[in-house]
């Protein structure tokens, strides 16, 4: 005589019940690892193809720009002889800033921002973003906080453009 409340029958049906469900959520966690094995590969191509496109873009407006600094480097020096002007030091300082800003426009954009933005303040965001487990969430987290770099950027353009005003007109 057993000392088992249920049946054997009973026993045998809760085993086989629960080998049931145990199966059913093995199938249900391959399955979402599958989906997030599928997501993430997705996820590095998009990366890997918007690296692409953007390499694409700076190589055209590099190029786009080389041409422009060979137009107008003639223009320049035949403008300064026709006034007959010499270069001085005003004039060097002032064409060396010009140079150095070209140079930071054949930048990116992107990159150009993170300039402005403290190497700590782009890891601790960076780790923010790594954090946060939706990829929609995450993406809009990233535009956000581009955006406002880009903003951070265009101010900083705006005071460089308006020192060099300044300049010029003391000239």
């Amino acid at each position: 005589m057993s000392t088992s409340p249920y049946t054997p029958e009973q026993e045998a049906k809760a085993a086989a019940i629960l080998k049931e469900r145990r199966e059913k959520e093995a199938k249900k966690k391959a399955l979402l690892e599958e989906q997030a094995t599928k997501l993430k590969k997705i996820e590095e191509e998009m990366a890997r193809e918007k690296e692409r496109l953007k390499k694409e873009e700076e190589e055209k407006l590099k190029a786009v720009e080389e041409e422009e600094e060979v137009e107008e480097e003639p223009l320049e020096r035949r403008r300064r002889e026709q006034r007959g002007e010499s270069s001085g030091t005003k004039d060097d300082q002032l064409e060396k800033k010009i140079t150095e800003w070209v140079a930071n426009l054949s930048l990116g954009e992107e990159e150009e921002a993170l300039m402005y933005v403290p190497r700590e303040e782009q890891e601790a965001t960076m780790k923010e973003w790594d954090v946060e487990e939706d990829p929609l969430t995450r993406q809009a987290l990233e535009d956000e906080t581009r955006m406002e770099w880009k903003l951070r950027l265009m101010r900083e353009r705006k005071r460089r453009m308006e020192a060099v005003s300044q300049e010029a007109k003391e000239l």
